[in-house]
């Protein structure tokens, strides 16, 4: 009987241990993935030059707002440095729990993840010095009250990127019409910025051409507080 109560034990315990070592094995490789498809698209994204527009410096902090997985959250990292801080929003836990295990792995502290809602980021107030939203506008249930949320986060003279494709065939669709098919022409957002009272400080039409990639190409708005 002890005999046999000892195999259980053994057996219990090479069971935990595999599956240990599955879990590991299975978040180095969708860590790997993450890696791979991340330097793809540093091959169109413009990401340094987006980043670019915000004015960063040492110390500031920022909001990624739609940070999904953290491709642009670990740019800005390097950008705000150990002093500064980066706010990464979004509306998956699955994508921050993801996040947060790439920054436990790569020992960044200098992240906060957050929860966010289709209408509100839920960014502290009169903190931030800059935000970007990629290829997410279009995804929010409520514009002005995001835009409002996030103009109450944003310091005075702090920047708000938009960055949103649209595809050369669906521009003079209905704004309800492109937004199904999760683009947005750059005129709906310049107005929903001007009623929130935004100053537009840069856009460009087309921003980044990505139409052999994904059928579309991107625009750009910078606004300022």
């Amino acid at each position: 009987m002890v005999v046999n109560h000892m195999m259980k034990a053994v057996q219990l315990l090479t069971f935990l241990v595999l599956a240990v070592i599955s879990t590991h094995a299975q978040d180095q490789w969708k860590n790997i993935y993450t890696q791979n498809a991340w330097e793809e698209r540093d091959q169109w994204q413009k990401a340094d030059d987006i980043i670019a527009h915000l004015k960063l410096k040492q110390g500031d902090k920022v909001g990624d707002i739609g940070s999904h997985e953290g491709y642009m959250t670990m740019k800005l990292t390097k950008v705000v440095g150990r002093t500064g801080k980066v706010y990464a929003v979004d509306v998956l836990q699955n994508r921050l729990d993801k996040l947060n295990g790439i920054l436990n792995q790569e020992g960044i502290t200098n992240v906060t993840t957050i929860k966010g809602d289709y209408d509100n980021p839920h960014l502290p107030l009169n903190t931030l010095n800059g935000a970007i939203i990629i290829d997410t506008y279009h995804e929010m249930d409520d514009h002005d009250d995001m835009l409002r949320h996030i103009k109450a986060a944003l310091k005075l003279g702090g920047r708000l990127i938009i960055c949103e494709p649209i595809a050369s065939d669906r521009r003079s669709l209905s704004r309800a019409d492109q937004e199904r098919r999760h683009e947005l022409g750059m005129n709906y957002a310049l107005e929903d910025l001007q009623k929130a009272g935004f100053k537009i400080v840069f856009k460009k039409d087309p921003y980044i051409d990505r139409e052999k990639i994904k059928g579309d190409r991107m625009w750009l708005i910078v606004a300022e507080k």
